[in-house]
């Protein structure tokens, strides 16, 4: 069991760093926000994304992980094993293509859902800082450990969606918290609530097929909550999602029950 771990915590590390490098090797006159097709979530699939799925990949060949897959783009790839790899190639694909540098590769290893993830590695891909996470044994940011932090009822401070399918709850929940951003990337704003630098992260559309699948969070989820915070959906029940691209929620992820109990 103890190498089956070690294996997998460096197998994730190891193939988020080959998505790092895949991405940063790019030329500059890459298009990385070009439409190729439509991938098995519904949506287009970029050039980017591509890139960073064809890296994960080649690096399960390569290192021989005995995982079947899930990803955004090329859906369930059934290889006969008990574990499953979830992975989002690149969360934030809107912001590669913008230059903003919050976009992501998010990788989670789990059986059945997002309660049962055990392994999780969420990679930035422009600065390289890693967030990481093994159930049970706690998690951390560039190597150091990382738990939320103590919440000032004065003072909460909010990361939340606010893009064309904002639901009007979020935009008057704005109003009453500072400071507040929007990061365009859920599995960034995820992990800023595990190290402490937000209290909450708050999702919520108005239509049911904008909301968050499980691979858009399955890594920062578990990274989360062995940072001491809990993520809910919006009727208060501890958030769990089955592996595949059909289930979405709107949710809040947060560090204070204090901060769930206002956001509600």
């Amino acid at each position: 069991m103890d190498a089956f771990r070690l294996l997998m915590l460096r197998a994730l590390e190891e193939i988020a760093q080959r998505v790092y490098k895949a991405v940063n090797d790019l030329p500059e006159e890459f298009d990385k926000s070009k439409t190729l097709y439509m991938g098995a979530d519904g949506t287009p699939t970029s050039a980017i994304d591509k890139t960073a799925e064809d890296a994960v990949l080649y690096a399960l060949d390569e290192l021989n992980l005995e995982v079947n897959i899930l990803s955004e783009e090329a859906g369930f790839i059934d290889r006969g094993y008990a574990q499953t790899l979830v992975v989002d190639p690149v969360d934030g694909t809107h912001n590669a293509s913008l230059g903003l540098p919050f976009y992501t590769v998010s990788l989670a290893v789990g059986e059945k859902s997002l309660r049962d993830i055990q392994y999780a590695v969420v990679k930035n891909l422009v600065t390289g800082d890693t967030y990481c996470a093994e159930k049970g044994a706690g998690a951390q940011f560039n190597g150091q450990k990382i738990t939320v932090k103590k919440f000032d009822t004065k003072f909460p401070s909010l990361l939340c969606y606010v893009g064309h399918y904002v639901h009007q709850d979020t935009l008057d929940k704005v109003r009453k918290c500072a400071p507040i951003r929007s990061l365009g990337c859920a599995s960034i704003e995820m992990c800023l609530v595990a190290s402490g630098n937000f209290d909450a992260y708050y999702y919520n559309t108005e239509q049911y097929s904008k909301n968050i699948r499980v691979v858009d969070i399955a890594a920062s989820a578990l990274i989360l909550r062995e940072a001491g915070g809990e993520i809910v959906d919006l009727d208060n029940n501890i958030l769990d999602m089955p592996f595949d691209l059909e289930t979405r929620c709107s949710f809040i992820a947060y560090d204070d029950e204090k901060v769930k109990e206002i956001l509600l």
